[in-house]
Formats: structure tokens, sequence, C-alpha cells
């Protein structure tokens, strides 16, 4: 039987981050630096924030191999209309990363999760070169 956050043998990004508790804690800290966040605060601040952070775990726990199933609309989908640059897109980013240090997350960990992450870039950015 194959353990618990393991996939082929390897232990899942998920699991290295904490499993549910450390992605949840790593997502309330993200919302509270994006929403304060001069920049991000405009797309973030608008968003029924308790609705925003149990998608942001749910598609978190997913995207790092977590046992969780995402239901919300696909990333392409939720993103449409809001005009997003590829300047707020990289501070997302470095939010990310903040929050992630911030749970005690090594640098090296943090950036495969940011790798993670960044595949979203061209669903999400509508104003690339902004």
């Amino acid at each position: 039987m194959e353990a618990e956050g393991r996939r082929g043998g390897a232990v899942s990004l998920y699991t290295q981050v904490g499993g549910e508790s450390g992605i949840a804690a790593v997502v309330d800290d993200f919302y509270a630096r994006v929403t304060a966040d001069d920049l991000l605060g405009a797309w973030f601040g608008k968003a029924d924030g308790e609705s925003l952070r149990r998608h942001l775990r749910d598609y978190l726990a997913v995207a790092l191999g977590g046992p969780e199933a995402y239901s919300g609309r696909s990333m392409r989908t939720a993103h449409a209309g809001l005009k997003i640059t590829g300047e707020a897109f990289d501070g997302v980013l470095d939010r990310l990363a903040d929050s992630l240090t911030a749970a005690g997350v090594d640098a090296a960990l943090t950036v495969r999760v940011l790798r993670v992450i960044a595949t979203l870039r061209p669903v999400v950015v509508q104003v690339p070169g902004v």
C-alpha cells in the first residue's frame, strides 16, 4: 500500500509543505500579504476572503500532489476578464514565496513549489507586457 502523500515512491510537495495544515497556514499568510499589497490588493481585496482562501487551499493541495479534489472553476475561467498583468503574477509568486518561507519551508522546496504555480502564467496573465 502506498503511503499517504507519496506518488511513485516520492514524497509529494504537498506532504513536504506540511499537508493540509501546512497548506492552510501558507494560504492564510499569503491572503494577508496579497490583500495588504499595494498592487495585488486591487485584485484580492475585492474577493470574498473565506471563499477565496478555501479555493486557494483546495487548488494548492491538488497542484502539490495532495489527496484533495479541486472542484472550483478552471484557472482560465476564474481569472477571465480580471486583466491580470505579468507584474501582478510575479507579485503573487513573490508573496507566495514569502508565505512559504514564513511557514518554515526551505528555499529549495519553495523554488519547486513556485515552479508548479508558475505553470499557470499562460492561463492567468491577460496583460503580459505590463
